[in-house]
């Protein structure tokens, strides 16, 4: 039984790997003070505000392992929330890792986002170089550059998260697509049929986690579904789901090309291959909102 402290617990992935881990791991789950939602018992609940500075003494002597999932709220909101962007996802990164290099841990987990590639007519492997457009997916690469300098000290594992959806998710976009079709709302469409994405299921995205904490190297992965699907079948196939007809419109495209990330290496090395199509998946999210 290992020792994990999980930044960002109480949200998307984290309340659910959470409760994947529970039981398996010794488990810590950071949250910024006063989170909503409820706090699963066999947990040590700890809170603390990235965008300030740690007080070591509050967290625990020894662990084994850390996943930072935890990134600022105000991703979309630069440049006025530009500062909180940066002491959360850098700065916060930063201190994460003195604390986990002072701890002597023995694997730091970071949670990326395929974002940091930009776009292109082909699928992204690990190899591609990067090309971050906008602040927000700068601030998640700096946290990647600023993890490769602490290799030396322990190991450090890096997933590319691309478009993550699931049961209970808010505010992303396959939901917000989701509650507009629902709602009746117009849906508007960069270029036409829009963006190509292989999103990939929660349950099959948490997946990844328990292989790379037993991996030996460090490493860095994609981590994507096997489905490729433009904006406009999606909503189409949300449609078929709903029952529901959505109303789209389309406008010019600011950038080119789509965001699809290959997936052999989560395959190949972490030994995982998505089980949940998109429509199971798509499904599964409609009969959650049903349920409640």
């Amino acid at each position: 039984m290992s020792r994990i402290l999980i930044t960002g617990a109480a949200g998307f992935i984290g309340s659910h790997l959470i409760s994947t881990l529970r039981g398996k791991h010794e488990l810590f789950g950071l949250v910024r003070p006063k989170p909503a939602g409820e706090r699963p018992a066999g947990v040590k609940w700890l809170e603390h505000d990235l965008s300030q500075p740690m007080d070591q003494a509050r967290l625990p002597g020894r662990l084994d392992a850390i996943i930072h999932l935890a990134q600022s709220r105000h991703y979309r909101e630069f440049p006025e929330q530009a500062k909180n962007i940066f002491d959360v996802n850098i700065n916060g990164t930063f201190q994460l890792l003195e604390y986990a290099r002072q701890t002597s841990v023995r694997c730091f987990i970071l949670a990326s986002t395929g974002g940091v590639y930009g776009y292109s007519y082909e699928k992204f492997f690990e190899t591609d170089p990067v090309n971050p457009l906008n602040f927000y997916l700068s601030s998640k690469y700096t946290g990647e550059l600023l993890l490769a300098n602490y290799q030396s000290y322990f190991k450090t594992i890096v997933f590319r998260f691309f478009f993550v959806y699931g049961p209970g998710q808010k505010g992303m976009l396959i939901s917000n697509l989701f509650h507009k079709v629902i709602h009746g709302e117009r849906i508007t469409i960069e270029g036409n049929p829009g963006l190509c994405i292989n999103p990939i299921y929660l349950e099959d995205a948490i997946r990844v986690f328990e292989p790379a904490l037993d991996l030996q190297a460090s490493a860095l992965f994609n981590v994507a579904g096997d489905e490729s699907v433009t904006i406009t079948t999606l909503v189409r196939i949300m449609e078929g789901i709903c029952r529901k007809q959505a109303s789209i419109g389309y406008k010019a495209v600011h950038a080119s090309g789509n965001l699809l990330g290959d997936n052999s290496r989560i395959k190949e090395v972490l030994g995982i291959t998505p089980k949940v199509s998109l429509q199971e998946g798509l499904k599964r999210m409609v009969q959650s909102w049903e349920e409640q």
